[in-house]
C-alpha cells in the first residue's frame, strides 16, 4: 500500500532517456544471441557431431521403452541447453540489470529463480515433447495439430497462471487497500467483468523496479495482478489507467484473439520442422521421423522460423495493445494519467521512448511510450479534459 502519494503529471527524466538507449542496444544484442544464435548453435552442433544420435541411442538401449527415452532425451535437452546459456543469462539478467539499476536481486536469489524456470521449462517440455512426438508418429499433418494445441494451449496457461505459475516466482497477496480494490472491481463491473473479486499483489521490488499489472485467468480464475511496484510508484489515477488497460485487453478477448493468431503464427514453423525431419532422416541418419534424436531440428527450425516471423507478430501485438490504450482512454477516462503513467513506466524499466524504426517494427511487441503518449494527448484535444471536470464535480 502507498505511503506517499507520487507527484502527478510526471514528466521524462532526461537521464534515464540517455540510459535507456545503452540499455536498449545491450540488451538486444544479448537477447538476439542468448535467444536465437545460441540455441540455433547449440542444436546444430548436436546433430553434426553425432552427439544426438549418440545420446539417443544410449538412452534407448538403456530403458528400451520409447516414451521413457524420448523423456530422459527431452530433459537431457533442456539441461544442457540451460547450462550453456547460463553465463550469457546471468550477464544480461543480472550484471547488465544490476549496472543500469533495474535489478534488486541477490544473485543468490537470481539463480533461484534459473532453477525454478528450469523446473518449470522441465515439466512442460517434456509433456510437450511428449505430445509433439506422439502426433508426429501418428498424423501426416502433424504440424496443424501442432499448431493448435499450441493455441489451446496458451490459453491453458492463462487459466493457471494465478493459482500455479505465479506462486512459484512470487509472493502473492490479496490488496489490502479496500478503496484501491473497490474502484478497480467497479471499473471491471462497468465494463461486463462482474465475475472477478480477486485483486493480488506480487511483489515484484524484490525482483526488480519494473511496474506492471494483468488480468489473468478465464472463468473462475479470473484475477487482477498488480505488481507493488506499481503501487509503490504510480498515483492512483496512473495505476487506474494501467488496470483500464489489462482491463481492454480482457473485455477485447485478446486472450482468445492471441491464442488464435499464435496458432495460426507456428503453422509455418512446424511445417518447416517437418521438413527439416525429413532432412534429418537420411542427412543425419534418423532412424524415422519420430527418433528423439530429431529434437534439435525441431527445435532450430522453431526458434529460427520464429525469428523471421517475429516482425509480423509484434506488428500484430502492438495493434492490439493500441486498441487497450484506447479502451483505456474511454474507461478510465483521464488522459493526463495516462500519459503520465506511460512515461513513467519507461523510466522505471529504460524504456526508450522514441526507437529506430526499424529496430521497434521488428523487436516492440508494444507501440513506443512516445506513440502512447501521443495517443493520449490526441485523444484529450477530441474529447476535452472530462475527466478533470469529473473529479472536481466529484
Amino acid at each position: 500500500m502507498q505511503q506517499t502519494e507520487p507527484q502527478e503529471n510526471y514528466q521524462y527524466d532526461a537521464t534515464k532517456r540517455i540510459l535507456a538507449k545503452q540499455y536498449e542496444n545491450a540488451k538486444l544484442i544479448l537477447g538476439l544471441i542468448n535467444g536465437t544464435l545460441i540455441p540455433i548453435a547449440f542444436s546444430i552442433i548436436l546433430l553434426i557431431t553425432g552427439g544426438s544420435i549418440q545420446l539417443s541411442r544410449s538412452l534407448d538401449s538403456v530403458t528400451n521403452i520409447y516414451w521413457i527415452s524420448l523423456a530422459l532425451y527431452l530433459a537431457i535437452f533442456v539441461l544442457i541447453l540451460q547450462l550453456v546459456a547460463t553465463p550469457l543469462s546471468f550477464y544480461s539478467g543480472f550484471v547488465v540489470d544490476h549496472k543500469f539499476g533495474l535489478s534488486t536481486q541477490t544473485s543468490k536469489a537470481w539463480f533461484v529463480d534459473q532453477l525454478k524456470e528450469l523446473g518449470v521449462e522441465l515439466v512442460f517440455g517434456i509433456l510437450a515433447g511428449t505430445i509433439l512426438y506422439y502426433l508426429i508418429g501418428n498424423f501426416t499433418l502433424w504440424w496443424v495439430l501442432a499448431a493448435v494445441l499450441f493455441a489451446i494451449f496458451s490459453v491453458f496457461l492463462s487459466i493457471i497462471l494465478p493459482f500455479v505459475i505465479l506462486p512459484i516466482f512470487y509472493k502473492v497477496t490479496p490488496l489490502s487497500d479496500v478503496k484501491m480494490k473497490d474502484a478497480l472491481l467497479q471499473m471491471s463491473r462497468k465494463f461486463g467483468v462482474g465475475n472477478i473479486d480477486r485483486v493480488l499483489v506480487a511483489d515484484e521490488s524484490k525482483k526488480s523496479v519494473r511496474a506492471n499489472a494483468f488480468f489473468s485467468g478465464v472463468g473462475k480464475s479470473k484475477s487482477i495482478v498488480l505488481f507493488d511496484t506499481l503501487l509503490n510508484n504510480f498515483t492512483s489515477r496512473e495505476i487506474t489507467t494501467v488496470v483500464a488497460h489489462e482491463l481492454g485487453h480482457y473485455v477485447n478477448k485478446d486472450i482468445w484473439k492471441e491464442a488464435v493468431t499464435s496458432g495460426l503464427l507456428m503453422i509455418p514453423p512446424f511445417f518447416i520442422a517437418d521438413y527439416a525431419l525429413r532432412f534429418g532422416v537420411s542427412a543425419f541418419s534418423l532412424s524415422g521421423m519420430t527418433d528423439p534424436a530429431g529434437v534439435p531440428l525441431i527445435f532450430a527450425a522453431l526458434i529460427g522460423i520464429s525469428f523471421i516471423l517475429q516482425p509480423l507478430y509484434n506488428g500484430i501485438s502492438r495493434i492490439v495493445e493500441r486498441k487497450a490504450d484506447e479502451f483505456a482512454l474511454r474507461a478510465a477516462n483521464d488522459a493526463d494519467a495516462q500519459a503520465s503513467a506511460e512515461k513513467r513506466l519507461a523510466d522505471l524499466s529504460l524504456g526508450v521512448d522514441s526507437p529506430n524504426r526499424l529496430v521497434e517494427v521488428i523487436f516492440y511487441s508494444h507501440p513506443s511510450s512516445s506513440r502512447r503518449v501521443r495517443l493520449a494527448e490526441d485523444w484529450k484535444k477530441l474529447h476535452g479534459d472530462t475527466a478533470q471536470a469529473s473529479r472536481s464535480s466529484g
